[in-house]
């Protein structure tokens, strides 16, 4: 009997060492796809995502998807400089949060979002080309934002001293809209800025001296408005290559 049960054992053995095979390629494969599968944005920012999508007047996201995986119904840019419909993410292993929002030449009919300024690490957003109207928000001030584009469209009223506020802004595009007033000095203090696109509005007035902090500006556009006065001798901008 000893060595029927003997069989027996290494039979169950090699059995057990099969299944322990499997399970850990199973693991093993688990691992894999969770690894590389990405992570939703955090729930407070895709409600803030819904929010904006209702104050755009943009019906077309689909919040049953991720935002932040490349899908074609947050990215779709189609390669046209007129149409771009992406929301980009920066992720880790661990997370993933909402950083870029384009929406150009959506046709979109509503107001600027207040709620951008619920997604703490958006750095760029780019409306151009829409229909949209009324005036920036209070609320983008406490942004962190570096690239602000916001051209051809219906907003209207003076350009607000809080934009002032928004240091880490490289680009800022107004340019074809209704804004009226003067230019206000606060955009002095955006230490960082690189381009600034003016043109075809309503502005009027002495353009601001205070301007000539603008240190690393390389790209001014300020034609198709009503400014009076001479520029001031900006000597300090050592690096413009546009005006």
């Amino acid at each position: 009997m000893e060595p029927q049960l003997h069989v027996i054992t290494r039979g169950s053995s090699s059995k057990l060492l099969l299944l322990n095979n499997c399970y850990i390629l199973v693991v093993v494969l688990l691992c894999f796809v969770l690894s590389d599968s990405v992570p939703f944005p955090p729930k407070e920012e895709v409600d803030a995502l819904r929010e904006i999508a209702d104050e755009l007047h943009k019906r077309d996201w689909d919040f049953s998807l991720n935002p932040c995986d490349n899908n074609t119904n947050f990215v779709n840019p189609t390669g046209s400089k007129k149409f771009n419909n992406t929301v980009l993410c920066n992720c880790t292993a661990a997370e993933c949060h909402v950083s870029h929002i384009i929406l150009k030449g959506q046709d979109l009919s509503g107001v600027l979002p207040p709620s951008l300024a619920k997604l703490p690490h958006i750095a760029y957003f780019d409306v151009s080309q829409n229909y949209l109207n009324g005036s920036i928000p209070r609320q983008w001030a406490s942004t962190k934002l570096q690239k602000l584009a916001l051209a051809v469209n219906r907003l209207s009223g003076r350009i607000p001293d809080f934009l002032g506020n928004i240091t880490t802004l490289t680009s800022l595009t107004l340019e074809s809209n209704m804004f009226f007033g003067n230019v206000p000095a606060s955009l002095g203090n955006l230490v960082n800025l690189e381009t600034l696109f003016l043109s075809a509005n309503n502005l009027s007035g002495e353009f601001p001296k205070e301007l000539s902090g603008l240190t690393k500006l390389t790209v001014l556009r300020l034609t198709g408005n009503n400014f009076v006065g001479k520029l001031p001798n900006f000597s300090s901008w050592l690096n413009l290559q546009k005006v």
